[in-house]
C-alpha cells in the first residue's frame, strides 16, 4: 500500500512526533509510507523505513502516486483532496476551530473539516465532538506511544524538602491551561509553599508569562531523550489542559515515567490516566492549588500514583494504532 501523509511544517511538536510514529509503524508492516512537507526533515524525527519528501504539496511526486492520502492538519486538507479520486483521511489530534487562538480563521478551519474526508481521531471525546458537528465518518484510532522512551527511574525519591513541579506546554495557547497553573503556583508560593518549577515549551518564555510566575528552570525545543530525564528528576506533573485539548502526550509520558500527576478533570485526561491521577476542577485555580498542595503533602499517595502510572501507559501502543489504520485504509481501497 502506498500511503502519503501531508505534513504542514517541521516545527517541533508532539503532533508531528505522532505522525512520524504512525508512518514508521506502517512502514514496518511492509507498506510504502512518505511524509510530504514543504520543509526539510527535522533532525529529531528519526525515520528508518518511512521516508520524508521535502516538497511543496502541489509538486509532490509521492502525492501523485499515493493510494491513500492523510491530511494531518486543517490547512493540509485542501491539498489532500485536490485533483484526487482516491481515499483521503484527516488525522485529527484536536478540533482547531474550538481553540480561541484560531478564532480569526475559524471559518477557514470549519470549511476544511466540511470537505469529504474520513476523520481519524486519537481520543474518544474527539470522536464525539466531530460526530456532533456532523463531520463524519469518524474512526477512533488511538494514540501511538513507545513506553520504552520514558522509563521510570530505578529509585524515585518522594521525600524531598523542596519538590520539583513540572509544567509543559505553550503559555499563549490557552487550551493548554498554562496560565491557570501559573496562577495556582503563585497562590501557593505566596502562602508559603516551598517548591521548584520546571517549565518546558517549544518557545522561550514570553514577557506575559514572566509577569505571572517565573520558573526556576525553563527549557525550550528539547528532544525526547532530554525530556525523559526531566520526567525522571521531577516530583510532580501538572496537566491543566482545557476540555478542547485533543490528547495530552506529556500526561502519557509522565505516567510511563512513574511521575505522579495532577490533572484537570476533562474527558481526555480521564481517558488517558483513569485512576492513576489526582484531578482538580477544570479552569478553577483554587481547586488546582489545593490539589497540588494536598498531593505534595501526601507521600503515600504519590507513591501509589507512581506505581499505577506505568500500568495505565501500557494501554497505549503504536502497534494498536497501525492495525486500526490498516483496517480503515484497506476498507477504503
Amino acid at each position: 500500500m502506498r500511503i502519503a501523509y501531508l505534513v504542514a511544517s517541521n516545527t517541533l511538536s508532539g503532533g508531528l512526533r505522532v505522525i512520524c510514529q504512525q508512518a514508521e509503524g506502517l512502514a514496518k508492516m511492509g507498506h510504502s509510507v512518505l511524509l510530504v512537507c514543504p520543509d526539510r526533515q527535522p533532525d529529531w524525527c528519526h525515520l528508518h523505513l518511512a521516508r520524508w519528501e521535502a516538497s511543496p504539496f502541489q509538486f509532490s511526486k509521492a502525492l501523485e502516486t499515493a493510494e491513500i492520502r492523510v491530511a494531518t492538519f486543517w490547512n493540509t486538507v485542501s491539498f489532500a483532496v485536490h485533483n484526487y479520486s482516491g481515499p483521503v483521511f484527516h488525522l485529527c489530534q484536536g478540533y482547531e476551530a474550538d481553540f480561541s487562538f484560531y478564532r480569526p480563521i475559524k471559518k477557514e478551519i470549519e470549511s476544511a473539516y466540511a470537505k469529504f474526508t474520513h476523520k481519524l481521531a486519537v481520543s474518544p471525546h474527539l470522536v464525539t465532538r466531530l460526530q456532533t458537528l456532523g463531520y463524519t465518518p469518524v474512526t477512533y484510532i488511538g494514540q501511538t506511544f513507545d513506553a520504552l522512551e520514558f522509563q521510570p527511574p530505578e529509585n524515585r525519591f518522594f521525600g524531598r524538602p523542596e519538590p520539583t513541579i513540572l509544567l509543559t506546554g505553550i503559555f499563549e495557547a490557552d487550551v493548554k491551561g498554562i496560565g491557570d497553573a501559573l496562577l495556582a503556583l503563585d497562590r501557593m508560593r505566596r502562602s508559603g509553599a516551598i517548591f521548584r518549577l520546571i517549565r518546558v515549551s517549544p518557545y522561550p518564555p514570553s514577557l506575559e508569562e514572566k509577569k505571572v510566575f517565573m520558573a526556576d528552570n525553563y527549557f525550550n525545543h528539547i528532544k525526547t531523550e532530554q525530556m525523559s530525564q526531566i520526567y525522571q528528576q521531577a516530583d510532580l506533573f501538572i496537566g491543566p489542559s482545557h476540555p478542547e485539548e485533543g490528547f495530552g502526550l506529556p500526561v502519557l509520558e509522565s505516567l510511563a515515567s512513574g511521575l505522579p500527576v495532577v490533572l484537570s478533570d476533562t474527558p481526555g485526561h480521564r481517558h488517558i490516566a483513569r485512576s492513576a491521577a489526582e484531578y482538580f476542577e477544570t479552569l478553577n485555580v483554587i481547586s488546582l492549588a489545593e490539589s497540588v498542595s494536598r498531593l505534595l503533602a501526601d507521600e503515600g499517595r504519590r507513591q501509589t500514583l507512581s506505581r499505577l502510572g506505568p500500568i495505565e501507559a501500557k494501554r497505549f501502543q503504536t502497534s494498536n494504532v497501525t492495525e486500526r489504520l490498516l483496517s480503515v485504509f484497506t476498507k477504503a481501497l
